[in-house]
């Protein structure tokens, strides 16, 4: 599409009143919103903009958490703090005999193959040959009945909690449909199945068809996305997993700020951006267990206390245990003053050190002029 060239109006400005000793402020817009310096980054600092207009999950709402592995933090505290208390339908499908959303909430690691399950629980996708398996390498054939069951939990949930965690996907190129995962190996087909990272582009066109489904499936649900600061366990791509980590992160996080952009879809306020990633990597310095991979107790608890005040009910100081040490946490903050305090005495440290200087060139010019 050929788009019309820019044309800049002239401008100029008559010289009497340019005025260079006391310039202008440069324009800011309407937000301006200056990144934390000289101190500790705080939560308020990473939430602004992206609170909602008030807490809505109660102990009466059905919420359901599910998406990549990091659906485990947030399914535990839903069930831990007595939320949830609607029971999903239990069936026995070869891992246990549980709510199947609440066994397989931790399988959906991209927001290809969540797309997908909606597609199929409400009855436009049906998997004809569709390669489909949990964590621990067990098939999952996609029944009439499983497909009803999940079509019905959808239907009663109030809150959807989803985390995203990839953008690397496994697909079949015949059907032109993403998998769950990798298929074990004496079930690969080169002809049929490959690997691909997900672009940007690709994984906007996903979120814009979750939206569809959205409205015409789940109208008047509410829906919080989150990005999983936890890495992938491995890259299929030819280079480190260090880097392709953080590139498919990226590319999820710039796929869901061009989603949140769209202030039509956020006047509807049906959707919301709560930023775990941004939390475990700015409230702490050092936010994984020595794996490497799963975040320390500390970080989980700290997220989930930031959930809990900006989307529920449940008051963080009536002693429910949502900070595991307070002991911990209060010492926490005291390092946090202590290097706030440190951050100001060694600016006034400059300052002073600025100020000799000053002093001590003014004494030497009179030195050498006497």
């Amino acid at each position: 599409m050929s788009h019309p060239p820019v044309r800049l109006s002239s401008w100029k400005q008559h010289p009497e009143d340019l005025d260079f000793e006391e310039p202008d402020r440069w324009f800011v817009g309407e937000h301006c919103n200056r990144y934390p310096q000289d101190r500790a980054i705080v939560a308020n600092d990473v939430l602004q903009g992206w609170r909602p207009s008030t807490s809505f999950i109660t102990r009466d709402t059905k919420v359901l958490a599910f998406g990549s592995c990091f659906a485990e933090y947030f399914i535990k505290f839903l069930s831990k703090y007595g939320y949830n208390r609607w029971q999903l339908a239990p069936e026995r499908h070869g891992l246990c005999p549980e709510p199947l959303l609440l066994s397989l909430g931790q399988t959906f690691e991209n927001v290809f193959v969540i797309v997908q399950q909606l597609r199929w629980a409400f009855g436009e996708f049906t998997p004809e040959t569709a390669l489909w398996f949990t964590k621990d390498k067990a098939y999952f054939e996609a029944t009439e009945e499983r497909r009803n069951n999940i079509r019905s939990s959808f239907e009663q949930v109030d809150v959807f909690i989803i985390t995203l965690g990839l953008s690397e996907i496994w697909y079949d190129k015949i059907a032109d449909e993403p998998l769950w995962r990798p298929i074990p190996a004496r079930l690969y087909d080169p002809d049929r199945h490959a690997f691909r990272r997900a672009t940007v582009a690709e994984t906007i066109e996903a979120f814009s068809e979750f939206d569809r489904l959205a409205r015409t499936f789940l109208p008047g649900k509410r829906i919080i996305f989150t990005l999983s600061p936890i890495p992938l366990i491995a890259t299929f791509r030819n280079q480190s997993a260090i880097t392709a980590n953080q590139a498919s992160k990226s590319i999820l996080r710039a796929a869901i700020d061009e989603f949140f952009s769209d202030e039509s879809k956020r006047s509807r306020e049906q959707y919301y951006y709560f930023p775990s990633y941004e939390l475990a990597f700015h409230l702490f310095d050092s936010p994984f267990s020595a794996d490497n991979r799963h975040i320390r107790p500390e970080v989980a608890a700290a997220i989930l206390d930031v959930f809990t005040a900006t989307y529920t009910d449940l008051p963080i100081t009536s002693g429910t245990g949502t900070t595991p040490d307070r002991t911990l946490r209060a010492l926490q903050d005291r390092i946090r003053e202590l290097e706030n305090e440190l951050v100001a005495k060694e600016r006034v440290i400059a300052e002073l050190d600025r100020a000799a200087r000053e002093r001590l060139a003014i004494i030497q010019q009179f030195s050498k002029s006497g």
